[in-house]
């Protein structure tokens, strides 16, 4: 008998719809408690900016990149700690989507803030995995959209959402995404989805050819959501250790 009720509640586990959980960064009261930063280099790099500004955010708090702030492709990234909300999500296995609003400022009255990259593009979600390769510095191994939302053209515009989905369960690639892996190396879609440790929105594509201009981005409203009690979706527990 007990183990008939327990092969059922595994069943009734593995049948429920998984609870969605958000992870929402506002930077009301000047926090930031996941440690997002405006990066000028890829993830794991050590040129960071951004000040937590109390007003004039989507609304009230946000973000700020300042400037000068030079990039040949800015991003907005988060490498969380452990014990933080957004480490809890990415150790998950289970993301279903990223969402932010990011506005861009006109630097034009900025000294020395020059050239400025005017040409149109896409934001691009970045999902990587900072620890796998062992090197140091650490060599990401990462996946990131292909067909993200086009990004307003113009050296400004204002607030402007941009949002993700996240197929995390996909037992491939999924469409949309490419995953790059060194070619010596065994590595799928799922052992990122199980080893992620950071995320990435990036203001332009990370496969354009760009150059050093100077920027000043914000983001605001920054929200990550994942299927919190996704136990037993495939036999196991959703996240692989790290």
């Amino acid at each position: 008998m007990h183990r008939l009720t327990l092969g059922l509640a595994l069943l009734a586990a593995a049948a429920a719809p998984a609870q969605a959980t958000q992870v929402v960064d506002d930077f009301e009261n000047g926090a930031n408690p996941n440690g997002w930063s405006w990066l000028s280099g890829s993830p794991g790099g050590l040129s960071h900016h951004g000040v937590v500004q109390p007003d004039g955010g989507h609304p009230g708090g946000w973000l700020d990149s300042t400037a000068p702030y030079f990039s040949g492709h800015p991003n907005l990234t988060a490498v969380p700690v452990p014990g933080t909300p957004l480490r809890a999500a990415l150790d998950s296995g289970a993301l279903t989507s990223a969402s932010a609003d990011i506005q861009r400022l006109d630097t034009a009255a900025v000294e020395n803030c020059h050239p400025v990259y005017d040409l149109p593009s896409r934001f691009t979600l970045e999902l990587f995995d900072l620890h796998t390769l062992g090197t140091d510095p650490p060599t990401p191994i990462e996946a990131h959209t292909t067909d993200g939302p086009a990004s307003p053209e113009g050296t400004a515009y204002a607030w402007t959402p941009v949002r993700f989905a996240i197929p995390s369960a996909s037992p491939d690639v999924p469409p949309g995404w490419v995953l790059n892996v060194p070619p010596d190396v065994t590595y799928t879609w799922a052992d990122l989805m199980r080893n992620l440790d950071g995320i990435s929105i990036y203001a332009i594509d990370p496969e354009e050819f760009t150059f050093d201009a100077c920027w000043q981005l914000g983001a605001d409203n920054v929200v990550v959501e994942y299927a919190e009690d996704a136990i037993f979706a495939d036999g196991f527990d959703g996240a692989a250790p790290r």
